[in-house]
């Protein structure tokens, strides 16, 4: 199937009118080592012809902190972030490929972003964008003003990619199950509600949103739950989480706070089968401004991140950027991780293009 949408990518894009966009950055960082002096390379492809279209978004990572580089398992490579082919129809979209399907708002995990993996073994240098994965499948949506369905069916689940000395992936992919599930969402009274059901694998998923928007803020709740069937599961098999958050606006500066109690099922055998986690994102990005602040904390796991940044535009085109990051962990975890690889303390810079060529 994938030759054929490659095949259908190439004749496509011979008639199509297209838009082209090139983002090259370098990016160095430091904590008690090297930690990256990278060239990253991203790119989109976009094109319509009609009600079809194809999408293709990437990047390549050329790291020349190769020691670092390798214990993230991130040197030297390509990535396919999104890769599909659309046809679209009024209110109808179906895209087969791989897709971002992102059925959750919330930062943290877990949540009912149950098509979306991550790349944990980048640790939080990267933005939001590059460090989700993405699953390949079909989906099908279709949307008016006060309701959505989606349907989707996957036959390769996004991969959770950790950094040394955990294994590469924990996701498997081995006995290709498919995996498949339905959302739908609707408008009530002001108040906006959606709810899903998922197989994920041998993991059934359900879970439930809602939210209402302000003048000046949304808040919004998020509760889901699963079951494993896996074979041989020594650990519980059901997991539950509940997530409160709300958007802020006061003016320029956007606050994203947040709240997530959940039971990830292997803590069975601990005193406290539940974890907190607590969030909260500033953005503050007036004309060419650009700082923003992050700051994550598990309670029951002592995991802990903080993250200020601060960008300038020096043209439309050209941004350059500083941040500073820290990282703290319990044993075992795999913030303590990130703590022994970074030192704890991160600094970093980023200057960054982007182009844009429509033909």
């Amino acid at each position: 199937m994938r030759e054929g949408i490659v095949l259908f990518f190439v004749l496509f894009s011979l008639g199509a009118r297209a838009d082209f966009s090139l983002a090259p950055r370098y990016e160095y960082i430091s904590g008690n080592t090297e930690l990256a002096n990278r060239l990253i390379l991203k790119s989109k492809f976009n094109a319509n012809a009609g009600p079809f279209g194809i999408y293709l978004e990437g990047f390549g990572d050329f790291d020349g902190a190769t020691e670092a580089a390798a214990i993230r398992r991130s040197s030297n490579q390509g990535y396919l972030q999104e890769g599909y082919v659309e046809f679209k129809l009024d209110s109808i979209y179906i895209r087969v490929g791989r897709q971002a399907m992102r059925w959750s708002e919330s930062w943290s995990i877990p949540s009912l972003d149950v098509w979306t993996g991550r790349r944990l073994n980048r640790l939080f240098f990267d933005p939001l964008s590059e460090q989700l994965t993405h699953s390949f499948g079909m989906s099908f949506s279709y949307a008016s003003q006060s309701f959505g369905l989606d349907l989707v069916a996957v036959n390769e689940l996004a991969e959770f990619i950790y950094p040394e000395p955990y294994p590469r992936t924990l996701a498997t992919n081995e006995d290709n199950d498919n995996s498949f599930g339905a959302r739908i969402k609707f408008d009530l009274g002001g108040f906006g509600f959606s709810a899903m059901a998922a197989q994920v694998l041998k993991k059934g998923s359900y879970g439930m949103s809602a939210n209402y928007a302000f003048e000046k803020f949304v808040p919004k709740f998020e509760f889901g739950g699963s079951h494993d069937e896996t074979p041989g599961l020594i650990t519980n098999q059901d997991e539950y989480f509940s997530t409160f958050g709300c958007d802020i606006f006061l003016g320029s500066v956007i606050l994203l706070p947040q709240i997530t109690v959940f039971d990830f099922g292997n803590l069975r055998n601990r005193n406290n089968d539940y974890q907190s986690a607590y969030y909260l994102s500033m953005q503050w990005n007036p004309n060419k401004h650009d700082l923003q602040t992050q700051v994550f904390f598990n309670t029951t796991m002592q995991d802990s991140y903080a993250s200020l940044s601060y960008g300038y535009n020096l043209t439309d085109y050209f941004t350059m950027s500083g941040f500073v990051q820290n990282y703290e962990g319990s044993d075992g975890s795999l913030y303590k991780s990130y703590k022994d690889m970074t030192g704890g303390f991160v600094a970093g810079v980023r200057f960054e293009f982007t182009g844009n060529l429509a033909f």
